[in-house]
């Protein structure tokens, strides 16, 4: 293994980006969805640049990057197709002591991003270390197919049951217990379809009378919809 796989914690913390490109569009994307406040420095900005910065998503700077614009950055990536610029952005990041990514440039990586399968909560990251992007998304792609947008509902019903339990007198054991259980449960299945009765009576034959959606808070919408509180 020669990267330590590691989640982020970004929310509220000021990243930069090298480059406002198509490439560099994604990468804000991302960085904006985990809280992060950004900052894009390009010459020539995208058109979804552009209209990230004119709804105030980023701050755009409209010009070619230079020594210092990386002070105080908590995560720096560089989208440029300029090996120089790539290089010049991962020396400085280097010497401040910041983790950088040069998309498509490894040797200028001090950390890579993998494919991920986003479900809210549920994050799934795959990594070939940068061997073969291809397979990493094909893998992603099979994933996504077994774990759909019904395991972030499931998620949150595990959730809101485990918060609930930890302040039950139940014995500790029988907590986990449970908690195994309803995890090995066919409660997805019963997402895919709406079916709040079947969800109901696992939650009431696993956990107890107490434990139901409504009583957990959790609301299911039409089915194929995210779910809502």
């Amino acid at each position: 293994m020669r990267y330590y796989p590691v989640f982020l914690d970004i929310k509220g913390r000021p990243c930069v980006i090298i480059g406002a490109g198509v490439v560099a569009v994604r990468k804000a994307e991302g960085l904006l969805k985990a809280g992060a406040v950004v900052t894009v420095v390009g010459a020539v900005a995208s058109r979804a640049m552009a209209t990230f910065a004119r709804a105030g998503r980023v701050n755009l700077i409209r010009r070619r990057y230079k020594p210092g614009d990386l002070k105080g950055a908590y995560l720096v990536v560089s989208a440029t197709d300029s090996a120089a610029v790539n290089k010049a952005v991962y020396d400085e990041a280097v010497s401040l002591g910041i983790p950088v990514n040069c998309v498509d440039a490894p040797q200028y990586c001090t950390f890579i991003v993998p494919a991920v399968v986003d479900r809210d909560d549920l994050v799934i990251a795959v990594s070939t270390s940068g061997a073969a992007p291809a397979l990493a998304a094909r893998l992603r792609s099979e994933i996504e197919a077994v774990y759909g947008p019904e395991y972030a509902v499931f998620l949150e019903i595990l959730g809101a049951v485990r918060r609930k339990l930890l302040k039950s007198r139940m014995r500790r054991d029988k907590k986990e217990r449970v908690i195994r259980q309803l995890a090995a449960s066919e409660i997805p299945a019963f997402i895919r379809g709406n079916d709040c009765v079947g969800i109901d009576a696992i939650l009431r034959s696993s956990v107890g009378a107490g434990y139901t959606l409504a009583a957990l808070g959790v609301r299911l919408k039409a089915k194929g919809r995210r779910p809502v509180k």
